[in-house]
């Protein structure tokens, strides 16, 4: 399924803090003086406030969402929050929200586009979501929800692409609506590369695949986003057979297309997907609004590298790449789709 992201698992590194305390030296009791306590500052309010009781909603039996839930567990239980995980294929979105309100969670995440959903009928509850792709078209932002995004970091990826392909000048992209923040930003980030993104903007499929085929001639690839409003199996297929014909590099966000011939897929990262979820948890307003952008961007990607791809554009994949992320597919070694 296109929509189902690529995950990496990594250890999270775990984070050091050393303080020196210099104890004063003895005093005796009748000559200190009497102080009334100090007030709380704003940063131990905010503290106070931030104690972790976090409901999980997960959408779906899959690896990818499991991982994420324990990723994000992990980090909650190291700051000494509480999680309750509440499974949609096990109880219907009613009876889990109902069972949210009796608790009174007060900060709840949501992993995959259904349990976003099914939070609607929580009320000035702060929630974050991830492993969504098309949140706009159901409402789920206001000032108490907000996410976590579902494509691996752009500059990562486009830093892959200009390893592989230093040469690359033009590459082309379709999006449906409400993606202009988006394009925007990755737009942007390109241009750092000398990399111009060409996007074009579609309502249906039907529409995605005339698009394509004008497009391609005008680029040097294509970058196949996972967005399923304008991206039927057979337009896939189609689209993967025609970059062939015609020797259009495609690069993609979903590992398990690598066995189709796209020549580069960026997964996300467990570890950077959990990561923002709890900062963003954290950063949660006294009135329970979440402050930032709509969806936060991801830091992190691990590129793979086709090479049966790479052969048929006689390409020649760098031995050293240690400023980026690159892993050779297929590999006995390692698994596109998920690495545990």
């Amino acid at each position: 399924m296109l929509g189902a992201c690529t995950i990496i698992e990594k250890p999270l590194a775990p984070a050091t803090s050393e303080i020196s305390v210099i104890l004063p030296p003895s005093v005796e009791p009748e000559t200190l003086p009497i102080k009334p306590p100090a007030p709380a500052t704003r940063i131990e309010t905010v503290n106070a406030i931030k104690s972790l009781d976090v409901a999980v909603i997960i959408s779906r039996d899959i690896d990818n969402h499991h991982i994420i839930y324990h990723k994000i567990k992990k980090l909650i239980i190291d700051k000494n929050g509480t999680v309750t995980p509440f499974y949609l294929y096990q109880k219907t979105a009613t009876e889990i929200i109902q069972q949210i309100k009796i608790s009174q969670h007060p900060q709840v995440v949501a992993i995959g586009l259904e349990a976003a959903k099914a939070t609607s009928n929580l009320t000035q509850t702060p929630i974050i979501f991830c492993q969504v792709y098309n949140y706009q078209n159901h409402g789920l932002i206001s000032d108490y929800i907000k996410g976590v995004s579902l494509v691996p970091s752009v500059d990562q990826q486009l830093k892959a692409w200009k390893t592989v392909f230093p040469g690359l000048k033009r590459v082309g992209f379709i999006t449906g609506s409400g993606k202009q923040a988006f394009i925007d930003s990755a737009v942007k980030t390109a241009a750092t590369y000398d990399i111009t993104l060409i996007n074009h903007t579609v309502n249906n499929d039907k529409e995605m695949w005339g698009e394509f085929r004008r497009l391609t001639p005008q680029i040097d690839a294509f970058w196949l986003l996972p967005d399923n409003r304008i991206l039927s199996k057979r337009t896939l297929r189609n689209i993967v057979s025609y970059s062939a014909k015609h020797t259009t590099p495609l690069f993609t966000i979903n590992g398990l297309l690598l066995q189709a011939g796209v020549v580069i897929s960026s997964a996300q990262v467990g570890d950077d997907i959990a990561q923002k979820v709890v900062t963003r948890l954290l950063s949660v307003n006294p009135d329970n609004t979440v402050p930032g952008a709509d969806v936060e961007a991801l830091d992190q990607a691990l590129s793979f590298i086709n090479t049966q791809a790479t052969e048929r554009f006689n390409l020649s994949i760098p031995e050293k790449t240690m400023a980026v992320n690159l892993e050779r597919w297929p590999s006995s070694g390692v698994n596109a789709t998920l690495t545990k």
